[in-house]
C-alpha cells in the first residue's frame, strides 16, 4: 500500500486553523482564569494593557483592550493575584495564543465586595448615612486626622493658610493603611473629640482599594457617626467612595477640596462684605432721602394746618386790616377836619360876631335881638353885645 504524502500548508494556515479550533471550543469562550500578573505594560498611546498570567507551573499571555481597561476600578500591578474573564484567542502573526480579557478583579475581591455590600446595607438600615450636620462657616479650630507628613496633610495646610490664616489646625496623626489603621483612626477620633475643634477633616491622598480598606471598616464608620463634631471625609480621589464617605457629614473628593469646604476664603468674604456695605449704605441713603422728603411734606402740611400758624396768619391779617382802618380813619378825619375848617370859615363869615368885629353891636331885650325900634319902648332895659363884652342900657327915646 502506497503511503500518501503529508499535506503541506503555510504557517498562516496553521495559525488560522488553531485560531478556528480555539474559537470553536466553547470551553475557552467567556471563561474565567486566575493567576498572578507579571510583565504588566500599559500602552502609552492606545491605553491597551499587556501582561502575563502565571501560576506555579505555567504562564498565559493576556491583553485587555483600552475600552475594557477604562472600566476597571483599580490599577493592575505586577505581582497582584487577579481573576480575569475573557476569550482565548490566537494572535496569528506570531502564532501566540492569549486570553482577551473583558473584565478583571482582584482575587478574593468578589467576596470582599459582597461583605462590603452587606456592611453598607447594615449601616444604612441603622441610619448611619443620614447624619448631615452643617459645617461651621467660620471655624476657629480644625482637627485633621491623617498620616503625619503625608501629601494630604501638606495640601490641607497649604489651602487653609491661603484661604483662612486665622484658623488653627490641630494635626492628629493616624495610620491610614495597614493592620493597625482601623484602631489608629478610631483612637484619633477619640482625641479629636477632646480637642475643642469646630470641624474634623479625616482621610488620605487616595490609593488602591486595599489602601482604602480601613475607611470601609465598621469600627471607623461608627467612630465617625459617634463624633459630636461635624466631619468632612477626604478619602481617596473623586472616583473612590468608601463607607467613611457615606457616614461623614460632608464628603470631599480630595484633601485639598476638604480644606476648601472647611474654611472660608477671607479675601472673598471681605469683598462680599464690602459689596454688602455699599448696598446697605445705598439703601440707607435712599431710605433717608425718602424719609426726608416725606418729613418735609408732612412739615409743610402741619404748618399749613397748625392752629398756631393759623392764628399767626389771622393776626397778621388783623394787623394789616387795623393798619388799613387806621389809615382810612386818619384820612377821613383829615378830610372831615378840612371840611369842618371850610364850614367854620363859611360860618365864621356869616357869624354876627364877625360883624361885631367890624364895629357893630347887637341889642337884646329879654335875650332876644331887637330888630326894630318898635320892639322896645322908653324905659325898657336892654343889653348891648359888642365884639368884646356887654353893656346894659335903658331906652330913653325911640324913633322910627
Amino acid at each position: 500500500m502506497e503511503n500518501k504524502k503529508p499535506l503541506t500548508v503555510t504557517v498562516s494556515q496553521v495559525n488560522r486553523a488553531v485560531a478556528m479550533l480555539l474559537g470553536g471550543d466553547k470551553r475557552f469562550r467567556d471563561f474565567y482564569v486566575k493567576g498572578e500578573i507579571s510583565d504588566f505594560t500599559r500602552h502609552y498611546k492606545t491605553g491597551h494593557l499587556y501582561f502575563t498570567l502565571c501560576d506555579e507551573n505555567a504562564k498565559l499571555k493576556a491583553v485587555m483592550w483600552a475600552n475594557d481597561a477604562s472600566k476597571l476600578d483599580f490599577t493592575p500591578q505586577s505581582g497582584e493575584s487577579v481573576v480575569c474573564r475573557g476569550n482565548l484567542t490566537v494572535y496569528e502573526p506570531s502564532g501566540v495564543y492569549q486570553i482577551s480579557v473583558a473584565s478583571m478583579e482582584r482575587e478574593g475581591s468578589g467576596e470582599q465586595a459582597k461583605e462590603l455590600l452587606e456592611l453598607v446595607k447594615k449601616l444604612e438600615k441603622e441610619g448611619l448615612f443620614k447624619q448631615q450636620r452643617e459645617i461651621p462657616a467660620f471655624p476657629k479650630k480644625i482637627a485633621v486626622i491623617t498620616a503625619k507628613g503625608g501629601a494630604a496633610l501638606q495640601d490641607i495646610i497649604n489651602i487653609t493658610s491661603r484661604r483662612c490664616p486665622t484658623v488653627k489646625l490641630e494635626v492628629i496623626p493616624a495610620a491610614v493603611q495597614g493592620v493597625n489603621a482601623v484602631s489608629s483612626i478610631v483612637e484619633a477620633f477619640s482625641i479629636a473629640e477632646k480637642s475643642g475643634a469646630d470641624t474634623i477633616i479625616f482621610g488620605r491622598g487616595g490609593g488602591s482599594s486595599d489602601d482604602l480598606s480601613a475607611f470601609n471598616s465598621e469600627a471607623v464608620a461608627r467612630a465617625i457617626f459617634k463624633s459630636k463634631i461635624p466631619t468632612i471625609s477626604a478619602v481617596g480621589h473623586e472616583t473612590d467612595t468608601t463607607i467613611a464617605d457615606l457616614v461623614a457629614d460632608m464628603r470631599a473628593p480630595t484633601p485639598s477640596a476638604a480644606a476648601e469646604l472647611a474654611t472660608p476664603d477671607l479675601q472673598e468674604v471681605m469683598q462680599k462684605f464690602e459689596v454688602l456695605l455699599k448696598g446697605i449704605a445705598y439703601r440707607a441713603n435712599a431710605k433717608i432721602s425718602r424719609c426726608e422728603s416725606i418729613l418735609e411734606h408732612k412739615s409743610r402740611l402741619i404748618n399749613a394746618l397748625s392752629p398756631r400758624n393759623k392764628i399767626a396768619e389771622k393776626s397778621r391779617q388783623a394787623e394789616a386790616l387795623f393798619e388799613n382802618i387806621t389809615r382810612s380813619v386818619h384820612r377821613n378825619i383829615l378830610l372831615s377836619e378840612s371840611a369842618l375848617e371850610r364850614q367854620i370859615g363859611v360860618i365864621s363869615a356869616l357869624s354876627p360876631l364877625e360883624v361885631l368885629k367890624r364895629g357893630y353891636s347887637i341889642t337884646e331885650k329879654d335875650g332876644k335881638a331887637v330888630m326894630k325900634s318898635s320892639e322896645v319902648k322908653v324905659g325898657d332895659k336892654v343889653e348891648i353885645r359888642f365884639s368884646k363884652g356887654f353893656a346894659s342900657a335903658e331906652i330913653i327915646e325911640t324913633k322910627e
